[in-house]
């Protein structure tokens, strides 16, 4: 092969024809040209900000300049459509451009085939299922969908041999997670089976007393064996019904591959080039159809970073890049270099990028990423690095919003055109904290966009309606029910909220004589007589519907004519609970005048934007067969998941604060970040009641049987006989396995801090949630390390004593209650409706005559009169 244009001499031939491209650096040269990277598998390491995407796009447009493919020739791949969607323009555009400077003919065309990994092995089983026997045309079920399908499983699974002492939801969990790790590394039942009976026969032979740790061992593993037939006959229902999820059409893709050696000369004939981006993120299933059909020498260019990898939860392995040359290995002949870098950052300021490699250090220091610190650009700004230790929740987020606003209200930032303005965001670790972040930020005059369904559900007026739905499916929905009761709509104050539950005190000891009277009739062998007496289920919802009945004396007037509406409107709305979930949000929207609400505090143009959202996700649920109630379950799980579920990448905007989590912030950037929680236990964050541990955890296998078994710690009992040494093993295991959890918490942090450009502030509270204090954790203190040197500490309050009390719990946050539903707008609406009350009334028809669009305010202002009249 030889090269007619270098990358500098294409570079060079753009420009001219008023392309916005850059000369090519020497890390981006090495990787384009063939001279040094010539048509051979390759992996780069491209950190975060490094100009990969570009990087990518000049490889193609070098390759088709040069001849040595044409644009329909290449395959690209990446994990998100707003991702391919990027690669596809940018391609398209430099292939226009390459026209135009007359380096390639005018009838080349330009099409490239970028697409998402998953729409790939959905076209390749689409076309090749029927060797399987499977109809693989149907659209893939999203989570929404297999939830509710294995929640039906579960709810009516009929082997009487199963018995599981956790709640329904915790199965269907288990039942979900060990479903997609089984698919996903290709596991048998009777392999996990027979791997956890080991270790059941290992325990069983143990001497001594019993201990905690080999209790739970044993319960672990034995209900994993139990729910082992539950997991097969969901797979096997699900493929034969064509219902297939998205890991479903994975590894059904992968078996393809394996399986049929034709299928990969078809793709190898089809595609002579492939890149392969975001490699770090790649599962099993993945990589084990992709090496299938383009191992052996195939020209396959993998570009990643490991210290991005933080999906091991949906699959993927931290060591997937490490491991790139074993399943694409060069073949004879093939003498380029395995492995490129590009090491520059075009993000990030200096400051920040220092930090970003301080953290970083660690993984690279215990060999979990064979990659260089990243540098800056030449012209990298010094950045504005700020951190700060607070004493509670409250005061981090009022310190977040105290940042943020000089810089949101700043003159230049308001007199930029909106696309072009510095845009903010706010990357939590976890979803409860987004509330008093959220309100920090509003009360400051922020406008807030709060992005995914888990994080929804902590917006106002969203909980708002969640609250209510739930009481409307649920009459024990009590904790839902006072959220109206106190809330803007009803607002009922100390006596009458007193008064109210003296009534249903008084009405559950009237419930308990009549419960025994019940017991006495069915004991009697009477069942029909005590079916026909009413049950009273004792709770607040059902002492609303009966509140006529009450002593009206305890109330005060106005309050108890509001109870006396609402338990009439709540008998309204749940007579609508038989429609549609959108239709019943819709009547509630109404019901709680939200609309008017959200745009008097955020604007027409964006004020109903968290709502239309909600309801995009409700219709979604519905349209999958979904039920009120399981709505409701579900809208639990997504607030729990603290990962989050599978979502597109975010798209960044300048006019709002954008609030989500860390793992849906990947493959977006913004000016200014916010990353609070920097607490031990939770940023990084250990669940211990969910480990990554297969012998304490139902969902996970075997660590033995999976894909990436060499990257993973081995469990062993190291000789124990007895029942206290084998306790020993376990937590020595678990120790093992917390330390490689907090590895992806650590890389976690690098993708955080990695998405500001210029002004990051990073935060931490010794107060949260508990009764203790908590220390800042690991990556707060390199945080803390760098702003010393490079950056400013705000604030460091100071530790508490060892016998401190939360002041959160101590002295609870006080405001005025009633509460005012205007809040801090009460004195500009009050002065708006007494200008509106007392204006004098004008001659509309002295208006005729003039322009149309004034008579057309005038014949809205006679319609309102009239309506109003």
């Amino acid at each position: 092969m030889i090269e007619k244009y270098s990358p500098q001499d294409i570079a060079a031939a753009l420009q001219k024809v008023g392309a916005k491209v850059y000369d090519p650096t020497p890390e981006q040269s090495a990787i384009i040209s063939i001279r040094t990277n010539p048509l051979e598998p390759a992996v780069v390491i491209a950190g975060a900000g490094s100009g990969k995407t570009e990087t990518m796009a000049a490889r193609v447009i070098y390759l088709v300049a040069n001849g040595f493919a044409r644009p329909d020739q290449i395959l690209g791949l990446t994990f998100t459509r707003k991702a391919a969607g990027e690669l596809a323009v940018r391609i398209r555009t430099r292939l226009r451009q390459l026209r135009a400077a007359n380096l390639i003919p005018a009838n080349t065309p330009l099409e490239v085939s970028v697409t998402t990994y998953h729409s790939y092995a959905a076209r390749l089983l689409s076309e090749h299922s029927i060797r399987f026997g499977i109809d693989a045309d149907i659209s893939p079920m999203g989570d929404a969908a297999m939830w509710q399908l294995a929640n039906d499983v579960v709810r009516n699974w009929d082997d009487a041999t199963y018995t599981n002492e956790s709640a329904i939801s915790t199965v269907v969990d288990d039942l979900l997670g060990l479903t997609k790790l089984m698919l996903e590394h290709q596991v048998k039942p009777d392999e996990i089976e027979a791997a956890d009976l080991a270790v059941l026969q290992e325990l069983s032979t143990m001497s001594g007393d019993l201990n905690d740790q080999v209790r739970r061992v044993n319960r672990v593993l034995t209900q994993r064996i139990g729910l082992l037939p539950m997991v097969a006959s969901f797979i096997e229902r699900r493929q034969q019904s064509g219902q297939l999820s998205f890991d479903d059409q994975m590894s059904l893709a992968a078996d393809i591959a394996v399986n049929f050696a034709d299928v990969g000369e078809l793709e190898r004939a089809k595609y002579s080039v492939v890149l392969l981006d975001e490699y770090q993120d790649t599962s099993q299933s993945q990589v084990r159809m992709l090496s299938s059909l383009f191992g052996a020498g195939h020209p396959v260019m993998a570009v990643g970073d490991p210290c991005q990898a933080i999906y091991t939860w949906r699959g993927a392995s931290a060591g997937t890049i490490n491991s790139f040359n074993s399943y694409f290995p060069k073949v004879s002949g093939q003498n380029g270099a395995e492995r490129y870098s590009l090491l520059t950052t075009f993000r990030n300021d200096k400051s920040i990028l220092e930090l970003a490699n301080v953290v970083s250090s660690q993984i690279r220091a215990e060999g979990g990423a064979d990659v260089a610190p990243l540098t800056p650009r030449p012209d990298a700004g010094a950045g504005n690095l700020v951190c700060g230790v607070f004493e509670t929740m409250g005061a981090e987020a009022q310190a977040i919003a105290d940042y943020f606003a000089p810089l949101w209200f700043d003159e230049k930032r308001l007199a930029t055109p909106a696309p072009k303005r510095t845009t903010f965001a706010v990357l939590v670790r976890k979803r409860s904290q987004i509330a008093a972040i959220e309100s920090a930020l509003r009360s400051a005059g922020m406008p807030v966009d709060v992005i995914g369904l888990g994080g929804l559900i902590h917006v106002p007026e969203v909980a708002d309606i969640v609250a209510l739905l739930k009481v409307i499916a649920d009459p024990d929905a009590g904790a839902s029910l006072m959220r109206h009761l106190t809330g803007p709509r009803i607002n009922l104050g100390a006596k009458d909220l007193a008064a109210l539950g003296a009534y249903s005190r008084n009405r559950a000891k009237g419930s308990r004589a009549e419960s025994k009277s019940l017991i006495k009739k069915i004991a009697a062998g009477n069942p029909d007589r005590a079916e026909a007496d009413d049950q009273f289920l004792g709770s607040l919802i059902d002492t609303l519907d009966e509140i006529e009945k009450s002593d009206r004396k305890t109330f005060t007037e106005v309050g108890y004519n509001r109870l006396k509406t609402f338990a009439a409107d709540l008998r309204r709305l749940r007579s609508r609970a038989g429609g549609t979930i959108t239709d019943l949000i819709n009547e509630i929207e109404r019901y709680l005048a939200l609309e008017e609400e959200v745009m008097l505090r955020d604007g027409t143009g964006s004020g109903r934007r968290h709502i239309d959202r909600f309801l995009d996700e409700a219709g979604k649920f519905a349209r999958s067969g979904g039920t009120l109630s399981s709505f409701l379950q579900w809208l639990d799980i997504t607030g729990e998941e603290e990962g989050g579920l599978k979502s597109a990448a975010p798209e960044v905007r300048s006019d709002v604060v954008q609030i989500l989590t860390v793992h849906m912030s990947k493959g977006a950037e913004w000016d200014v970040v916010a990353v609070p929680g920097l607490a031990e236990g939770t940023f990084p964050g250990i669940n211990k009641s969910d480990p990554d541990n297969w012998i304490t955890n139902e969902k996970h296998i075997p660590f033995q049987l999976r894909g990436d078994r060499a990257e993973l710690p081995l469990f062993s009992f190291n000789g124990a006989t007895k029942n206290s040494e084998a306790k020993k093993a376990i937590e020595a295991y678990g120790k093992v396995c917390n330390a490689t959890k907090v590895r992806e918490e650590i890389r976690l942090g690098y993708v955080a801090f990695t998405r500001a450009r210029t002004h990051l502030i990073a935060t931490t509270s010794w107060w949260r949630d508990g009764a203790d204090w908590v220390a800042p954790s690991s990556i707060f203190e390199q945080v803390a390390l760098v702003a010393q040197r490079s950056g400013t500490i705000l604030n460091n309050a100071e530790q508490p004593e060892d016998d401190a009390k939360n002041p959160k719990l101590e002295n609870p946050e006080t405001g005025i209650w009633p509460r005012d539903p205007l809040g801090d707008k009460r004195s500009a609406f009050t002065a708006k409706v007494k200008a509106v009350e007392s204006a004098k009334a004008i001659d509309l028809d002295k208006f005729a005559g003039t322009d149309l669009e004034i008579i057309s305010w005038v014949d809205d202002a006679k319609a309102l009169i009239n309506e109003g009249n």
